[in-house]
């Protein structure tokens, strides 16, 4: 795949973002010290949202008056969740949306460059998560509001991704983290390719990094959620991950850098499969020379002797060691002792043979 490849003793981990900590540089320096020179970007641990993830910023929208609650939910469950509408009287526009992720990276990059500074990895970048304009607007509003309000998420997330590649330039990289997407994906297999056709979900993660300036660097998150660490969707096998994948490969644009994909093959508290079958379809996965591709299998059931046997099957079945290893999802909605666990574990999965 390309002169960038890495061996197995020299893959990378990855974080998802979230981290269970008290403040942003409690949550970075300790991803840092788990994995060191593994790292490629480090997350902010999205402290202020991450336990629940989206609900933070639906609701910071409430405040700012933009949303208003029509249908109220308990969140105990993404289908229990609130739904929303827009504020009366007021026009729902990207221009009037705070979504908080400049706030974020302003107060995350000068720890980057500090923590840079004192360690082995001098070119660290820092990682900032942000989840899809189709996925915001979907758990916000439900799948009625998509049509209608969708263009207003998309603007807000790319002004805050062209604000925040002026702040940082190279130091930064853009998660795209597209959950309903690939929810809906899962939940449609083996009719998934309709699905993406039909909605144009590889295309609209595409687009977003389209409408970025030039030379921004990009990650894609796949993700089959993680609230109060269950899964919103479980897939029957990889093929709507790969082909998913495969459709925002086929989309992307000239002149912006999709550093990495990352794909869950477990999902919340259900560990990755360990079945050969299930992970036949990544031999299709068609990714650029220079795209990394990091395989979110990292869980605290299986044993780590366990752990590292499904990842050869994985890696036998795309034909190659993957790129990173990394968790179905951000450690954010784990007590901080498993979250330690996890990053260790993840460590010695990345430097095993």
């Amino acid at each position: 795949m390309g002169a960038t490849r890495q061996g197995t003793g020299t893959r990378t981990v990855h974080f998802v973002g979230s981290f269970p900590a008290e403040s942003t540089d409690v949550a970075m320096r300790a991803m840092l010290e788990s994995a060191g020179p593994r790292l490629r970007t480090l997350p902010t641990g999205e402290t202020r949202r991450y336990e629940f993830y989206i609900q933070p910023i639906i609701e910071d929208l409430v405040t700012q008056g933009v949303l208003a609650v029509k249908k109220p939910g308990t969140w105990r469950s993404s289908r229990d969740r609130t739904i929303h509408r827009a504020a009366r009287g007021a026009d729902l526009l990207g221009g009037c949306m705070d979504l908080g992720y400049l706030r974020e990276a302003r107060e995350a990059l000068p720890i980057l460059r500090g923590l840079r500074g004192r360690c082995e990895s001098p070119g660290l970048a820092l990682q900032i998560g942000m989840p899809t304009d189709f996925t915001l607007t979907f758990i916000a509003m439900g799948a009625t509001g998509l049509r209608r309000y969708r263009r207003a998420f998309f603007d807000a997330t790319v002004r805050d991704i062209t604000a925040i590649r002026e702040l940082a330039g190279d130091d930064v990289v853009v998660q795209l983290e597209a959950t309903a997407e690939l929810v809906l994906m899962a939940g449609a297999q083996p009719s998934h390719r309709l699905v993406d056709r039909a909605l144009g979900l590889g295309e609209g993660i595409a687009a977003l990094a389209a409408a970025a300036p030039e030379g921004t660097r990009f990650g894609v998150h796949l993700c089959l959620g993680s609230l109060r660490n269950k899964a919103r969707g479980k897939l029957r096998n990889a093929r709507p991950l790969v082909d998913l994948a495969n459709s925002v490969v086929r989309h992307w644009p000239q002149g912006r850098i999709l550093q990495f994909v990352h794909g869950p093959v477990a999902a919340g508290d259900i560990p990755p499969p360990t079945e050969p079958e299930f992970y036949a379809p990544f031999g299709d996965l068609a990714l650029a020379a220079d795209t990394d591709f990091y395989a979110g299998l990292v869980h605290d059931v299986p044993t780590e002797a366990q752990q590292s046997q499904t990842l050869q099957v994985l890696e036998n079945a795309l034909g190659r060691p993957v790129d990173g290893v990394a968790c179905a999802c951000g450690l954010g909605r784990r007590p901080r002792p498993v979250a330690d666990e996890l990053m260790a574990r993840a460590t010695v999965l990345a430097a095993g043979a």
